[in-house]
Formats: C-alpha cells, sequence, structure tokens
C-alpha cells in the first residue's frame, strides 16, 4: 500500500470497530479508487460489507481480493462466509477447503469449519474444531490466563471448579445449563459470570458459589470456560441437556415485578426486535421496528410489553406514538428484572438476542425470529430448537424478508388468541 492509501485503511479500521459501516465502506472505497490493484483493501472492504449485513458485495469484493492474490488464505475463509450466507454452500466449501489448503493452522478458517459443522448439526466433530476461537484474532482475548490446568471432563473428588464466561450474555444463559452435570462429577462449582445475569444463576442446582466477572475468584483447582462443556460431554443433537426451566427469577423480583404491571388486561405478549448494536451479525439478526410495528398494532384483549433494553433512540420515538405498547426498557437493570418481566408473560416474540436465551431458560413459550442463514446454535430449516423446547422458530424464506416472517407470526398469533392481526 502506498502512505495515502494505508492512511485511508487506518481511518477505516476503527470506524469498523465501532460499527459504523457505512462510514468505514466509503472511506476504503477511496482507498480502493487510489490503489484498486492493492488485494487487502478489496479484502477489507469485504469484511467490512460482510459485517454491514452486504452479503452480495462482499463476496464480490472478497472474490476479487482472492484473484488478486490467490496465495492469501484470510480472503478465502472470509469469501466462505459471505458465500454461506448467500446459501452457496458447495461454493462455501470450496472456499474454505482452499483457505485450508494454504494455511491449515489458520484458526479463523478453523472456526469457520466448526460453525459449519454445527450449523449442520455435527455436533460432536464441531466441538472440537471450536476450540479454535481462542486463538483467532478476534477472540484471543477470551483465553483467561490461569495456570490451573483446563478441566478435560474426569471426576473431581472433591476439587473446587471454576466455569467461566467467554463471550454473550446469551452464551452465558444457554451454556450455564451445564453447571449442574459438571456438580455432578463431584466437585464444588464456583460460577464466575457476568452481572447482568448472575440473578437468575444463583440458585443452580450444585453451583456453590456465584460471582462476577469484576471478583477475584477463590482458590480452585481446574477451570473451564462455559462454552468448551459440551466438548467436554461429548454432547450430540440427542444428548443436549434440555430440561427447563434451569434459571430462576429471585422472588423478589417477581413480586415487584407483578406488582408493577398489575392484573393481566388480556394475552401478555413480551417483544425483544434489536439486540446489541455492536454485535457483529446485528445487521442480519435485528429487525427494524419500522417493520416490527405491523405485529404491535392495537387489538383488543392482547397486552404487548417492550422486554429488551435497551431500545434504540430512532425506536423510543416510534414507541412513545404507541402508548398501548407498554415501554419497560428504562426499568430492566439487569436480567434479574427481564426475566421477572419474561415470566408473566404468556409468550415472548424475539429476535435472536438474550433475551431469546432468558426466555427459553426459564421455560416461557418463546417465538425466535430468524434470519434465512441464522448463528449456528438454531441448526437448519427446523422450526424448534433442541436446546429449548418451549421455543418455536420461524425463519426467513428469502434472506432479509422479515415482513413475511411478521406475517406468519400474525397467523400464528391469531390462532392462538382469536384475535386478528390483519398486516
Amino acid at each position: 500500500m502506498t502512505p495515502y492509501t494505508r492512511a485511508l485503511f487506518e481511518a477505516a479500521a476503527p470506524l469498523v470497530e465501532d460499527s459504523r459501516y457505512a462510514e468505514a465502506i466509503a472511506v476504503l472505497n477511496l482507498a480502493i479508487a487510489a490503489d484498486a490493484a492493492e488485494p487487502f483493501l478489496h479484502y477489507a472492504l469485504g469484511n467490512c460489507q460482510l459485517k454491514a449485513g452486504q452479503p452480495e458485495d462482499a463476496q464480490q469484493s472478497l472474490t476479487l481480493a482472492t484473484r488478486l492474490d490467490p496465495l492469501r488464505a484470510e480472503p478465502f475463509n472470509d469469501l466462505a462466509a459471505a458465500l454461506f450466507v448467500l446459501k452457496r454452500d458447495a461454493e462455501a466449501l470450496a472456499c474454505l477447503q482452499r483457505c485450508l489448503t494454504l494455511e491449515p493452522g489458520l484458526p479463523e478458517a478453523v472456526e469457520t469449519d466448526a460453525i459449519w459443522l454445527l450449523r449442520y448439526g455435527r455436533l460432536r466433530e464441531g466441538w472440537r474444531r471450536y476450540e479454535a476461537r481462542f486463538r483467532t484474532r478476534a477472540n484471543r482475548h477470551l483465553r483467561r490466563p490461569f495456570t490451573q490446568p483446563v478441566w478435560q471432563g474426569e471426576p473431581l473428588h472433591g476439587r473446587t471448579i471454576l466455569l467461566h464466561v467467554e463471550q454473550g450474555l446469551g452464551d452465558a444463559m444457554q451454556f450455564v445449563r451445564y453447571a449442574p452435570p459438571v456438580a455432578a462429577r463431584g466437585g464444588r462449582v464456583v460460577l464466575q459470570a457476568y452481572a447482568q445475569v448472575t440473578p437468575l444463576m444463583r440458585t443452580l442446582p450444585g453451583v456453590a458459589q456465584v460471582i462476577t466477572e469484576d471478583e477475584a475468584p477463590p482458590p480452585f483447582d481446574v477451570h473451564c470456560p462455559l462454552m468448551s462443556l459440551p466438548l467436554v460431554f461429548d454432547t450430540d443433537l440427542d444428548s443436549i441437556p434440555a430440561t427447563v426451566p434451569y434459571l430462576t427469577v429471585p422472588a423478589d423480583r417477581q413480586a415487584a415485578w407483578r406488582r408493577r404491571l398489575g392484573p393481566a388486561g388480556g394475552f401478555r405478549v413480551g417483544v425483544a426486535w434489536s439486540g446489541n448494536p455492536r454485535h457483529r451479525d446485528d445487521a442480519r439478526r435485528s429487525v427494524p421496528l419500522a417493520v416490527f410495528k405491523t405485529l404491535l398494532a392495537e387489538r383488543p384483549d392482547v397486552e404487548f410489553h417492550v422486554c429488551q433494553s435497551p431500545v434504540r433512540p430512532d425506536d423510543a420515538a416510534v414507541l412513545a406514538a404507541m402508548p398501548h405498547v407498554r415501554n419497560h426498557a428504562g426499568l430492566l437493570q439487569d436480567f434479574g428484572d427481564t426475566g421477572a418481566l419474561l415470566s408473566l408473560m404468556d409468550l415472548v416474540i424475539t429476535v435472536d438476542t438474550s433475551v431469546a436465551h432468558a426466555a427459553g431458560a426459564l421455560g416461557r413459550p418463546v417465538w425466535l425470529l430468524l434470519a434465512q442463514l441464522a448463528d449456528w446454535r438454531w441448526l437448519l430449516e427446523r422450526a424448534d430448537s433442541p436446546w429449548y423446547p418451549t421455543m418455536r422458530l420461524f425463519r426467513q424464506a428469502e434472506m432479509g424478508d422479515w415482513a413475511g416472517v411478521l406475517a406468519d407470526v400474525a397467523t400464528r398469533l391469531r390462532d392462538l388468541t382469536g384475535v386478528n392481526y390483519g398486516m
């Protein structure tokens, strides 16, 4: 790269980090205009476009990057990811194989391979490959610098094991289900989790102590990341520990929210249409409120309750014009509050965010709205989840078609409540 194009690339990097993808794409296009033969710029642009939810553009940029530099492994991995989103699986697998041929141990490519295996339900193979996540540039900070060994599943014989979170709030709530089976191996279990979710985890069977991320753990003998426990337990589709509920709402929180809501005026529906805007898949997994609000039309005998926090500023203005939708976002201090609110709902309709995991782990009826290519844990084509037996999945038939998903949900909701949700 020339000094000019390098300066532009370095200006784009913090924009990508801050999820300001449109600005980053504009800067990278300026760099490419100045040096169209530089493959790394096309690679960087494609990576940014993929994060921005533009897989077609990403595929074109990354294809050009691989043609300009056919011996660099990383662009083939990102191209495989874009092709998977576009449902071009055979081409994606060919690109992934090319990447692994060029650099067999590339952690990012091994992780991509793991995600593909998990998405297709080949869990045992996927868990093994998924350990590469700790070696990727994006996630290497997740590896904890403990001197104690990582637990491999052997009997604990009274030793203390530290289980610790590593990724998102939803991941923590999904995989903490393994804490009781760990305790059954004969150890004292200490669970270190995010402060936002610990209120739901303090009564997990077999867990001797729950601490937050900010607290120093007590002395322990072995440790294990929560998301490595499926590997330790050799989990396959038919052996997922799926008994719900396994999380518990504190009694004082539930009583407080019961008083706050008052007597039910109809069928209570909790809703969440967006998650963390900084999540790498936010552009694909969140539904614009302008689209989602078609489900929220005022109807007799149905109450709508906002169960996500925070609500984005533009969405708050839309909700202000819909007084029949009760917006609790400002009152949800942590998942003790969110869990209490969810527990009082007759149905939760949510996108793929931590609210879905909380509702599922609490055993609430959940309708989960998914992009055409959803996260690996929701597998492919299924309308149910082996992780959460009270959950029903609603998938896009075409990429970006949330209107079709919501029309299906409206029909199902009408059938459930007897209220007409014509859209």
